[in-house]
């Protein structure tokens, strides 16, 4: 259980959200996706490198410079204020990405605009998980995995009308088991308190959905 609980934990950390988020959303066949696809066919690919360079690969040889550098004393980040640093680096590459999404957005005739409002969610919860993890350590694997599902939860409400009712039914019920495993996962590897993954669920989930809901972006 304990070799489960990790490997899960490394497939479903927080830096992979957001590519989890593209796989997920821009797979459902609604009328947004079908008319990027048809105006941009070679797009697809393309995003997806971008966006695995600025939330993936740089973040994770952000964190692998510090930890060679010894700013911080673990790859996994177990200690609360030695995540400050790391988590602000993230919200600059996260900002990075948004702000060129949001501009290609106006080339594309505002066809990721559904997309768009997750995206923001995203910024707007690393901003709180920052400002939470100065003063409590709040676990970022169940805010992210949360945010996640809520999120494109509400993606598959706003973004309509989809071709298939069923394929989303099942990817709303694979998130919501999703977050029951990996929440599990951190609880058994005693990374976290209950208290601290408890929370890390409701503000994910609420946030990214009330985000996602009303389309609310800047």
């Amino acid at each position: 259980m304990t070799i489960f609980s990790k490997a899960i934990a490394l497939i479903f950390h927080p830096v992979f959200t957001a590519i989890y988020s593209y796989l997920i959303y821009f797979n459902i066949q609604n009328t947004y996706n079908q008319m990027l696809f048809l105006a941009a066919p070679k797009i697809y690919w393309a995003l997806l490198f971008f966006l695995f360079l600025m939330v993936v690969f740089f973040p994770l040889v952000t964190i692998f410079i510090m930890y060679r550098n010894k700013t911080i004393s673990s790859m996994s980040i177990p200690i609360r204020k030695e995540r400050l640093p790391v988590l602000i680096l993230i919200s600059i590459y996260y900002l990075m990405t948004y702000h060129i999404f949001r501009y290609w957005n106006t080339t594309l005739l505002n066809l990721f605009h559904p997309y768009l409002s997750f995206l923001f969610a995203g910024l707007v919860l690393i901003f709180t998980l920052t400002a939470i993890t100065y003063f409590w350590k709040i676990s970022l694997h169940s805010s992210s995995i949360s945010a996640l599902c809520g999120g494109m939860m509400a993606e598959t409400i706003v973004a309509q009308p989809v071709s298939s009712q069923e394929q989303v039914f099942y990817i709303n019920m694979a998130l919501l088991v999703l977050v029951g495993i990996v929440c599990f996962s951190r609880l058994y590897l005693k990374a976290h308190t209950v208290s601290q993954t408890i929370t890390g669920i409701a503000l994910g989930f609420s946030l990214a959905f009330s985000l996602v809901f009303l389309q609310i972006y800047i």
